[in-house]
C-alpha cells in the first residue's frame, strides 16, 4: 500500500578480508584493535540497524572476498545475519566483485530473511510490513562489469518507493532520470550522495577506513522515507579507528619547543572531534626551512615522530602518529653549479625531471627472478610520483656525497 513511512539501512564494502595498512610499528594493544577493526565496524552496522528498528537492510557488495575468506569471516557474517533475523529485519544483498553469490559456500546456510540477488539478471521483490507492501526492491549482484546495470526501470503503478541495490558505478544524471527513488550502490570506499530528496543516488562507503587514502569518518546510512516518498539520509559513524591527514604551518623562526606546543594544541582539537575513537594521524609540515637543511630533514622528521608517539600515544583516546612529512623544498641552486661530485650528480638527475614517466623502463634493473606480473605495477608511476621520487633521490644522493658539509 502506498503512503507508508518506513526506514532502512544501507551499508556495504565491509571488506573483512582487508586489514588496515601501514601500522606494523603500532603498540601491541592498538595493533590488536586494528586487526579487529573491520569486524567491529561491521558489527556496529548491524547494531545500528537493530537500535534504529529499521524495516530492512540493503547491502551493496564486497562484504568479504569469498576466495580469501577465513572461517572466522563466514561465521561472523552468519552471526550478524542471525542477529538481524532475530529482530525481524530482512536483508537484501547485492554481491560485489569480491562476494558474488555463486562463491558463497553452500555449507553456510543463510537465514531465510536474507535475500541475495542474482548476478545473471535483475530481480524484483516487494518488502512487506506484516501483510502490507511498503517498498519495491530491484537488485542485481556484480556481473563482470564496473557498471551498476539493472536495465531500464519504469514507474510503479502501486506508488510504492523503489529501491535499487547494485554494485558498481553509474552516470548519476542517467540514474536519476529513471523511476527509482533510491539507488543503493557499492564499490567505492568513500561515502557519496547525489540527486535530490526524491531521487537519490547513494554510495554508503565502507564502515571502516583502511588507510590514509580513506581518512575521515566512515559508517553506514540510515534512510528515512516519508509517506510522500521524500527521502532523508542520515550518516551513522561505525569506524573503530579513524585515519586523519593533518597539515601544520610552522611560524617563521619557531623553535622546536614552540612547535611542540602548537602540536599539543592541535591534538586536543583532533581528539575532541574523534568521539573517543583512536586516531591514526599523518602530519605534513610546511615552513620548517629554518630548522634543518634539506638533506637533514629526514632526521628532523624522525625526531618529531618519536616525540609525537611518546607524548600522545599513551593517553586516551590513543592518537598514534603514522608518519611525519615535510613540504618539498628546492635544493640550493649553487649545489647544481658546483664542479664536484655533488654538482655532477644533481645535474645528471635534473635531466630526468623533464622525462615522461611512461618512457622510463626499469625492467633491466630488476633481477629476472623477480620480474613477475605482481611486481610489474611497481615499475610504473604518475607524473607526481616521478617528481617526488626524483626529489627524494636528490636529497639522499646529495647527503651521501657530503652536501651537508656546505654552509
Amino acid at each position: 500500500m502506498a503512503g507508508q513511512h518506513f526506514r532502512f539501512l544501507h551499508a556495504g564494502d565491509f571488506a573483512l578480508h582487508e586489514p588496515l595498512i601501514a601500522v606494523a610499528d603500532a603498540p601491541s594493544p592498538l595493533r590488536e584493535l586494528l586487526i579487529d577493526a573491520p569486524y567491529l565496524a561491521a558489527e556496529r552496522v548491524v547494531s545500528a540497524a537493530i537500535e534504529e528498528r529499521v524495516d530492512l537492510v540493503v547491502l551493496s557488495g564486497d562484504l568479504v572476498n569469498l576466495k580469501l575468506a577465513t572461517p572466522r569471516a563466514i561465521a561472523f557474517l552468519l552471526e550478524q545475519f542471525q542477529r538481524l533475523d532475530t529482530h525481524g529485519i530482512a536483508v537484501y544483498w547485492a554481491g560485489g566483485k569480491h562476494d558474488p553469490p555463486q562463491d558463497w559456500p553452500a555449507i553456510a546456510k543463510l537465514p531465510k530473511s536474507v535475500q541475495v540477488f542474482s548476478s545473471l539478471e535483475a530481480e524484483e521483490l516487494s518488502h512487506f510490513r506484516g501483510d502490507r507492501p511498503v517498498a519495491n526492491l530491484v537488485g542485481r549482484s556484480w556481473h563482470g562489469t564496473s557498471l551498476a546495470n539493472v536495465g531500464k526501470l519504469t514507474n510503479d503503478t502501486d506508488g510504492l518507493t523503489t529501491i535499487v541495490v547494485a554494485y558498481g558505478q553509474g552516470d548519476a544524471d542517467e540514474l536519476i532520470e529513471q523511476e527509482v527513488d533510491y539507488w543503493a550502490l557499492g564499490g567505492q570506499p568513500q561515502r557519496q550522495s547525489l540527486g535530490s530528496a526524491h531521487r537519490v543516488v547513494h554510495y554508503a562507503g565502507c564502515p571502516q577506513g583502511r588507510s590514509l587514502a580513506e581518512c575521515g569518518p566512515h559508517g553506514c546510512t540510515l534512510v528515512h522515507v516519508a509517506s510522500d516518498r521524500t527521502l532523508r539520509t542520515q550518516f551513522i559513524a561505525t569506524d573503530a579507528v579513524r585515519w586523519h591527514n593533518e597539515s601544520i604551518q610552522v611560524e617563521d623562526n619557531a623553535t622546536r619547543g614552540e612547535i611542540h606546543k602548537q602540536l599539543a594544541e592541535r591534538v586536543k582539537v583532533l581528539r575532541s572531534h574523534a568521539e573517543e575513537r583512536p586516531l591514526l594521524v599523518n602530519w605534513k609540515f610546511s615552513g620548517i626551512e629554518h630548522l634543518a637543511r634539506p638533506t637533514k630533514r629526514h632526521e628532523l622528521a624522525a625526531e618529531l615522530l618519536d616525540w609525537l608517539r611518546k607524548e600522545f600515544a599513551p593517553a586516551k583516546p590513543t592518537l598514534w602518529s603514522v608518519g611525519v612529512e615535510f613540504e618539498s623544498s628546492a635544493l640550493p641552486g649553487e649545489w647544481f653549479e658546483e664542479d664536484s661530485m655533488v654538482g655532477d650528480f644533481l645535474r645528471s638527475l635534473k635531466l630526468l625531471v623533464d622525462a615522461d614517466p611512461s618512457d622510463m623502463d626499469l625492467t633491466e634493473h630488476v633481477p629476472e627472478a623477480f620480474r613477475t606480473a605482481e611486481l610489474a605495477a611497481l615499475r610504473q608511476w604518475t607524473a607526481a610520483d616521478h617528481r617526488e621520487i626524483l626529489h627524494e633521490v636528490a636529497l639522499t644522493g646529495a647527503h651521501l656525497l657530503g652536501a651537508d658539509d656546505r654552509d
